[in-house]
């Protein structure tokens, strides 16, 4: 395997999750209970988006294709997740305003290692600055999504 097919998995890889992730960003944002949580989620959402157009800019750098085989198990994987039981029958739980934004936190987790080690590429294809960029960025909405994620905890001991 050569170092661009490698990259290019890598990079396939991670557009899957994003695609899965932008998903989840736009359901949270139309059906949380708490319209704090909607509000931020939507407006992270967008940003989201465009750090996928990032992400598709890097791709095309190295001659990287987005991989059907890779998203399409990813979107369906988003959904079938919404199948599990939630403590009610017909509607959204309280169990449900937490989870979704654990998954939440830990896709942006996820998407800023992503920027983090193609920062430590010493490849000319790479704009670093705008890297910087993102993982900063990133970090913010780990940060919005983590102060969000702890409001609803009390939510927990409610019926």
């Amino acid at each position: 395997m050569t170092s661009d097919a490698v990259i290019t998995t890598y990079l396939q890889d991670h557009r899957a999750g994003s695609i899965a992730g932008i998903d989840m960003f736009q359901r949270v944002a139309e059906h949380h209970n708490d319209p704090e949580v909607r509000e931020a989620v939507a407006r992270i959402a967008v940003e989201v988006e465009r750090d996928q157009d990032d992400l598709d800019a890097i791709m095309t750098a190295f001659g990287a294709k987005p991989s059907v085989m890779k998203e399409m198990p990813a979107k369906i994987g988003e959904k079938l997740a919404r199948l599990k039981p939630n403590e009610r029958l017909g509607g959204r739980s309280p169990l449900d305003d937490v989870e979704d934004l654990e998954l939440l936190v830990i896709a942006v987790h996820g998407k800023t290692l992503g920027w983090e080690l193609l920062l430590e590429l010493d490849d000319p294809r790479l704009d670093r600055n705008r890297l910087r960029e993102l993982v900063e960025r990133a970090k913010a909405q780990h940060a919005e999504l983590e102060r969000l994620r702890r409001t609803q905890a009390p939510k927990l001991l409610r019926d």
